[in-house]
């Protein structure tokens, strides 16, 4: 009996320990025990009513989630969507590594946006949108899009740099620094193809596809180099000058169709010029696309171009430029 009795104090004592460090544990030191997320990358879940799916606030979600990506060759959607009911997100629903909960009701206290993160696996990220009405729902969303849409593009852009940090190649790293007084972090698999003071060529080939980051050097004067038409000159010359194609005659060139599009961007403090389009390859049948970030280096003595792009003919080219993208996105100063 007394042994039946010291074993029931020391069970209940053992649960209050646990119990009372639960409580006292800080968030950071909860995600640690959190799983890892599912899903593939670029694949979002949707919670929803399903009579909301089907209607107009399903669609206003596929147009913004569902939307075409810009500048590939082929149609490709922004995000990959499936969906799941209120009701039936439970089990491994949870650790989806995107969320987007749709909480519609007329006892909705407070309407908006909210984001979280690792709230039930990590990295996870979670866009809760609340609202009293299906149409307020809608209105929200598309005032939204932009931070919604650019959220979970954080989320995935941020997996990746953590990838390619934890298996950088440390020696490519070290060769770019050297050069230019900083680098990306690149991954295992990306080697050195070409190194020059101007010039340097990081490729990652295998039988179909062709991942590359090309990074540009050259003197800065003033301001009016990274206007959108001289960059656009700029880098056609730097393109038929260091990247030659398989015949001869031909090289690097922009498509002759779709002109690329800019915008100034801002991200880790370092302000610069995006740019995106597609480039094929003068007096052949090549082509891809790609995204360049463009910016003066701190003493304003040279602008460097980080050129992230893709060949890929068998297969679609979404995935392959977001794992490029995400490279020059890790660029760091030394």
């Amino acid at each position: 009996m007394r042994n039946r009795i010291f074993f029931r104090t020391a069970v209940l004592l053992l649960l209050s320990a646990l119990v009372l460090t639960a409580c006292n544990r800080k968030p950071k030191d909860r995600e640690q025990y959190l799983p890892n997320i599912t899903g593939n990358a670029g694949e979002v879940l949707v919670v929803i009513n399903k009579g909301y799916w089907e209607g107009e606030l399903g669609s206003t979600l596929r147009e913004i989630l569902a939307g075409e990506y810009p500048f590939l060759p082929q149609r490709e959607a922004v995000f990959k969507l499936f969906n799941a009911t209120p009701g039936g997100f439970t089990g491994s629903y949870l650790l989806h590594r995107n969320i987007v909960i749709v909480n519609v009701s007329p006892e909705v206290d407070t309407t908006g946006i909210r984001m979280t993160r690792n709230s039930w696996a990590k990295p996870q990220v979670i866009v809760t949108v609340s609202a009293t009405t299906p149409e307020e729902a809608s209105e929200l969303i598309s005032g939204n899009r932009e931070l919604i849409v650019n959220t979970i593009e954080q989320a995935e852009r941020d997996r990746l740099i953590a990838s390619s940090k934890k298996y950088e190649d440390k020696e490519v790293r070290m060769a770019v620094t050297e050069n230019i007084g900083g680098s990306p972090y690149f991954p295992t698999g990306f080697t050195m193809k070409k190194n020059t003071p101007e010039f340097m060529w990081i490729s990652q080939e295998t039988t179909y596809v062709n991942q590359g980051i090309l990074i540009f050097k050259f003197p800065y004067t003033d301001s009016s180099q990274l206007t959108p038409e001289y960059l656009k000159n700029k880098l056609h010359d730097l393109w038929q000058a260091n990247v030659p194609g398989m015949r001869e005659n031909s090289y690097m060139t922009f498509n002759k169709v779709i002109d690329p599009g800019f915008n100034n961007i801002e991200y880790n403090g370092q302000t610069m010029v995006e740019m995106r389009g597609l480039w094929e390859v003068e007096n052949d049948y090549m082509g891809g696309p790609f995204v360049c970030h463009i910016f003066p280096d701190p003493a304003r003595e040279n602008i460097i171009i980080l050129n992230a792009f893709v060949y890929a003919p068998k297969y679609d080219k979404r995935k392959y430029l977001r794992q490029v993208e995400s490279i020059i996105y890790s660029f760091d100063w030394k």
